[in-house]
């Protein structure tokens, strides 16, 4: 099995060897660095933050247009891994695009996720979540939003950079706005759909309803803290990953 490198979808270079991956998408606004306090290891799998196309050190890339289109982009990357097995992890925003790939990786038949952690979004086909998928696009401040998840990341932004990142995310709203999951469409992949117990932006009352409509293989889960406590993977989420089936009996599942 060949070590695919830095420079594409993941950040630092996946160790040439048979672990498990946990493939983290970014939310709306970020690219993989918002994973940087993540640990490398969790349980046996190996954690790897992917980095779409137009943002962080792809800028100048251009971006999706829409999720199929990111779909189409990640089964490349995820094809190099040649049948390695891996699991998907989305918060907030970045659900609907795990839901996407995978449903593209399963009409080609590809080998699927072992598993997907839908973390503080609602069933994909009752609509949209959270507060920024209903402010006027174009009279919102967004560069107040980037400052603001700036600090819950623990940082500040330059000016410019404010700038560049509240259009990557008014660029968000407007592709995220525009996606619909297909009604009545389920996935054969398990799926824990995981709420906050303070998150303000996706409560865990819009999070869990609905979702058996998505999958058969369903778990739903809460762990303490706000919305953006997934940031730094507390000890409650890497003990739930640590015991996901995929770390410890991978499949290696494809529809084919």
């Amino acid at each position: 099995m060949r070590k695919v490198r830095p420079g594409r979808w993941n950040l630092p270079a996946i160790p040439d060897d048979d672990t498990p991956l946990l493939l983290c998408l970014p939310y709306s606004g970020v690219g993989a660095t918002s994973y940087r306090l993540w640990p490398r290891r969790v349980g046996e799998l190996t954690v790897c933050a992917l980095q779409p196309p137009g943002r962080e050190n792809r800028m100048r890339e251009p971006r999706p247009a829409t999720h199929r289109e990111f779909a189409v982009s990640l089964a490349g990357f995820l094809r190099e891994l040649g049948g390695r097995p891996f699991a998907l992890f989305g918060h907030c925003g970045a659900v609907p695009y795990a839901l996407e790939t995978t449903r593209y990786l399963a009409e080609h038949g590809d080998p699927l996720p072992e598993w997907i952690i839908a973390s503080s979004w609602g069933a994909p086909d009752a609509g949209l979540y959270g507060r920024l998928n209903f402010v006027d696009l174009d009279t919102h401040d967004f560069v107040q939003e980037i400052v603001a998840m700036a600090r819950q990341m623990g940082g500040t932004l330059l000016p410019e950079m404010a700038a560049i990142g509240a259009e990557l995310l008014r660029h968000d709203q407007v592709v995220q706005r525009a996606y619909r999951y297909p009604p009545g469409h389920r996935i054969e992949v398990p799926v824990i759909v995981l709420g906050w117990t303070d998150d303000e932006i996706v409560p865990p009352h819009e999070v869990f309803p609905g979702w058996e409509r998505v999958t058969g293989h369903l778990e739903r889960r809460t762990l303490p803290g706000s919305h953006f406590e997934f940031l730094r993977c507390p000890p409650e989420l890497q003990d739930l990953i640590a015991g996901l089936p995929a770390a410890t009996a991978p499949q290696g599942r494809s529809t084919a």
